[in-house]
């Protein structure tokens, strides 16, 4: 169990870092390099929260899993006891959670829009709040695919039948 632990600790690390630069490019990519970014409409820093949401977390479920997958083929890392709500399939389970973040940064991006007195938001404040939100985001998804990924690879071996003399 300890050295699950430490590979869920590593890999939400690295999907953390990652997140956060992917988050930062994207921002650069959709808002440029400065200036003040809308906060409302379509496009605007608030919508952005949905697919910034979905992307961070399907990556941070497909990536680390698939890498784990091939860890426990390899032997290189014990599958782990227990069950997991989330579903079986890899992909389903990728899918599942990155609509679930969606819904959650719409209501976020909602939120922001409602409690924002402006506008507009200032672009580096705008940067620094996308890249936190890419980094916690990845801290929250990462380990939750991991330990599905571990305890949904665990296989209980089944009795051989015997067999009949006749």
């Amino acid at each position: 169990m300890r050295e699950a632990a430490g590979y869920i600790r590593r890999e939400t690390r690295v999907s953390m870092a990652i997140n956060a630069a992917l988050s930062l490019a994207f921002y650069l990519l959709f808002f440029g390099l400065g200036g003040p970014v809308p906060i409302g409409g379509l496009g605007g820093f608030a919508f952005d929260f949905i697919p910034q949401s979905f992307a961070i977390t399907l990556m941070s479920v497909l990536v680390p899993g698939l890498l784990t997958a091939r860890k426990l083929a390899a032997g290189k890392l014990a599958p782990q006891p227990g069950k997991s709500a989330l579903p079986r399939s890899l992909w389903l389970r990728g899918l599942l959670m990155a609509s679930l973040a969606a819904l959650v940064g719409a209501a976020g991006g909602g939120v922001l829009m409602l409690a924002c007195g402006s506008a507009w938001i200032a672009w580096p404040a705008g940067a620094a709040i996308k890249i936190v939100y890419g980094l916690l985001l990845a801290r929250i998804v990462t380990p939750l695919g991991l330990i599905a990924a571990l305890r949904r690879s665990v296989v209980t071996p089944q009795p051989r039948p015997q067999a009949m003399k006749g």
